[in-house]
């Protein structure tokens, strides 16, 4: 009887670990499978986003490229994603330039700061971070500060590739960054901003003395009629309005941020991309992301 009762429970224990093995494979599995449908969804996106190059002269949110792709069924799962204009953003390594458009550039993102309590007093310390020289500014840090610190770092003194990195910045706090995280980016200085398609917030920081009544006059008359010149931006803002300068200013993009989520059974695969379209050319991966 006991040899019985020990056999039952050799048994019994072969039988759970075949299972739990077939369950890990099958997770695994289904991992892979997501991954590799997260990635052709990237590619779908560069596909849209280069035969949008050939047809329009402008960008806008009308267009294809900025529809969100719904929850499409696949065998076992499904796919959805969607294509973000990068250039619909401010872009936070303009802070790391010098010269008049950099202070333009600087001014709009310090009344985005202010506008939604972002990390206003670290202004400084992120251009520090990002320029390329060791010259602390005046609200600012370099190397002999982060070195301080308990986990001791150097400054990069190079544009950042995404915008999460000044997260290490002396003074950004994660609530401030996330109060200001959907309206700024990470793009090569010197990258304009869309008027096409910046949101309220960011055309709020473009404009000087903007009321809320009047950035939502300005959006509807650009979704009636898009703009096809920053002249007819200027032109058409709403009295009372004032655009200091039309410096790193657009209505074409050429960086987009693509966002794709699958599911296949349990599994959640997604992968994050920033692509850069250039005229005749198919759109290359700047940076990418499988999770």
């Amino acid at each position: 009887m006991l040899l019985a009762a020990f056999a039952a429970a050799v048994a019994a224990t072969v039988f759970a670990d075949q299972q739990r093995w077939s369950r890990s494979v099958e997770h695994r599995r289904d991992q892979v499978q997501a991954q590799a449908i997260a990635i052709a969804g990237v590619q779908w996106a560069r596909q849209i986003l280069f035969d949008d190059a050939r047809t329009s002269a402008i960008d806008t949110l009308a267009e294809p490229w900025a529809l969100r792709l719904p929850p499409i069924p696949l065998d076992n799962g499904e796919i959805r994603g969607a294509i973000i204009d990068a250039q619909s953003r401010l872009n936070i390594n303009a802070l790391g330039d010098a010269g008049t458009r950099a202070d333009v550039e600087r001014s709009r993102i310090a009344r985005l700061f202010v506008q939604r309590r972002g990390p206003v007093a670290a202004l400084d310390a992120i251009a520090d971070w990002i320029d390329r020289d060791s010259i602390v500014r005046a609200g600012g840090a370099e190397d002999a500060w982060y070195l301080a610190r308990p986990s001791p770092s150097l400054t990069p003194n190079a544009p950042i590739m995404r915008v999460s990195e000044i997260a290490a910045v002396r003074g950004v706090t994660d609530d401030s960054l996330a109060a200001v995280d959907a309206f700024v980016t990470a793009l090569p200085p010197g990258t304009p901003v869309n008027v096409n398609t910046a949101s309220a917030e960011v055309l709020a920081a473009i404009v000087d003395g903007a009321s809320i009544d009047a950035i939502a006059a300005l959006t509807a008359s650009r979704a009636q009629k898009p703009f096809t010149t920053v002249a007819e931006f200027r032109a058409r803002l709403p009295s009372g309005v004032r655009l200091d300068s039309e410096d790193a200013l657009d209505v074409k993009s050429r960086f987009f941020e693509v966002t794709i989520e699958a599911r296949q059974g349990a599994t959640l695969a997604r992968a994050r991309a920033l692509v850069r379209r250039e005229p005749e050319h198919w759109p290359a991966i700047v940076w990418q992301i499988v999770e």
